[in-house]
């Protein structure tokens, strides 16, 4: 029987590099969100997104994302049961925590075998920054396509950044809750960034299938600034700020 699993955490923690990376190896099959608000993102059921025609993909999308309305339980029951030694998917908090998919989070919850990767980054700072950039149109990772190339700065509201840390923070402990009693795997941001292959291996372990680190190689490369000085228009209020001033000087 398939060992099945699902991602969570917050934007910009890491998500993509891990399900592409697991999906770059025998015996993994990591959909990506099934449960976001108005679509279906990276469903993987073979079809080659590239090689079909808009028309196709559209058409794709509609069919999936009314597949998955009409029954949401059905919709990701279907998706844990491909026939791979390791099936999952990820979904972000925001996903997790919405009263709409309840019955989806009591199906998971009740199925005992299921398996839970939970993705944190330490430096919270630097994740509401990358964030910020994303939502600006500015660099992500190597598969953004022109968007990579884009240099940008963005302005950190430092009172915005405190509400959204006590934001996930609540949403953190809320899943916590969710989750407690189930088999649980803590992976950080800054480890799998540093190291992807050796904490992919570690996550592999974790469901079951074991990967040499030297046989992992990284989906994605991380692109853009990584001394916040060149990210930040006001960085020195960063670190004049008793809020930020460590997380400024951090990694």
């Amino acid at each position: 029987m398939s060992t099945r699993f699902v991602i969570v955490g917050a934007p910009r923690t890491g998500s993509t590099l891990l399900v592409r990376t697991l999906n770059s190896l025998d015996g993994f099959c990591c959909h990506g969100e099934l449960l976001g608000t108005d679509n279906v993102r990276g469903y993987e059921d073979s079809v080659d997104l590239l090689t079909i025609s808009d028309v196709e993909r559209k058409a794709r999308s509609q069919r999936l994302l009314e597949k998955r309305n009409s029954n949401p339980v059905g919709f990701v029951e279907q998706a844990l049961a491909f026939d791979y030694p390791a099936v999952g998917f990820k979904a972000l908090y925001n996903a997790f925590l919405n009263p709409r998919w309840s019955e989806v989070i009591t199906f998971l919850q009740g199925e005992h075998a299921i398996r839970f990767i939970h993705l944190r980054r330490n430096n919270d700072l630097r994740r509401f920054i990358s964030e910020q950039i994303l939502l600006q149109g500015g660099p992500n990772h190597s598969a953004a396509g022109g968007k990579s190339d884009v240099s940008l700065k963005v302005h950190v509201n430092i009172d915005l950044f405190l509400l959204a840390r006590e934001r996930l923070q609540l949403q953190s402990g809320e899943l916590e809750k969710l989750l407690s009693g189930k088999s649980i795997l803590e992976v950080s941001y800054e480890a799998l960034a540093a190291d992807t292959s050796i904490t992919v291996a570690q996550v592999g372990h974790f469901l079951g299938l074991e990967f040499a680190p030297s046989d992992i190689h990284p989906a994605l490369t991380k692109v853009g600034a990584t001394d916040l000085r060149d990210s930040v228009s006001n960085y020195q209020e960063l670190l004049d700020h008793p809020s930020t001033r460590d997380l400024t000087l951090a990694n």
